[in-house]
């Protein structure tokens, strides 16, 4: 237990005389702090206890949530999970031709996910090309599938098909500052993996661009491989977050 946990919640009675621990409990805190549910439970009602009423409040170190009693249960403030994104994991790559994920990045207890790589290239227009790993290593089977778009800043267009390859090309490389984002659906579930997403990359001059790709077999997927053509290497951040389910 911390500092803060409690195991009752004592009420005193006229011309009682508190020690200096059962006064600091109550000026510790507003709120009860419990280890568990347990605790929590086992600390109202009993003799010298507070009698539990609606509006009471207590926090839970557990699982870190601060729960309100409504006058006939628990219930708790706010989520009990996170919400929206989920930090999963950040890796800081030093000039590295290729880089994966962690194994087991992603799993089923998540459905969806989105990676966000931010730094520079040592060099410009080459190929950043994207293979999906399973038991840790790239799948380069001949079932990658999708479509690139893009437009530089002298308004040059690209359209590229990638039909049956051994990796998906995302973009490419931009020395000056290269990004990208990009989310993966169901890798983790028995089906086509797809994912989306945007870049900017140099074309001619400076571009922009978007994705999309889908491997075209049921495979189950727990991490992904980001390699660059030619003799580039990329430094900067690699950030993976989940979609929270509810």
């Amino acid at each position: 237990m911390g500092a803060n946990a409690q195991t009752t919640v004592p009420t005193f009675t006229s011309g009682q005389v508190l020690t200096a621990d059962q006064q600091n409990q109550s000026a510790r805190t507003g709120v009860p702090v419990f280890a568990t549910s347990v605790e929590r439970d086992a600390a109202f009602g009993g003799a010298g206890e507070k009698v539990l009423a609606e509006g009471q409040l207590a926090y839970l170190e557990d699982s870190n949530i601060v729960q309100y009693y409504d006058g006939s249960s628990w219930a708790t403030v706010g989520p009990s999970t996170p919400g929206g994104l989920v930090f999963v994991s950040q890796q800081t790559i030093t000039a590295a031709a290729s880089f994966s994920l962690p194994d087991n990045t992603f799993t089923s207890a998540n459905r969806s996910y989105r990676v966000v790589i931010d730094g520079s290239c040592s060099g410009d227009n080459q190929a950043v090309t994207l293979r999906l790993r399973a038991s840790g290593s790239d799948i380069s089977l001949s079932n990658y599938i999708g479509g690139l778009t893009a437009v530089d800043t002298s308004a040059t267009a690209r359209l590229d098909g990638t039909n049956s390859a051994s990796a998906f090309e995302l973009g490419t490389t931009l020395s000056v500052g290269f990004a990208l984002s990009m989310d993966v659906y169901a890798p983790e579930v028995a089906t086509t993996t797809r994912w989306t997403g945007t870049y900017v990359g140099r074309l001619t001059n400076t571009a922009g661009g978007a994705f999309g790709g889908i491997y075209n077999a049921a495979t189950q997927v727990d991490s992904l491989s980001i390699i660059l053509a030619g003799a580039n290497t990329f430094t900067g951040v690699v950030t993976t977050y989940s979609y929270a389910n509810s």
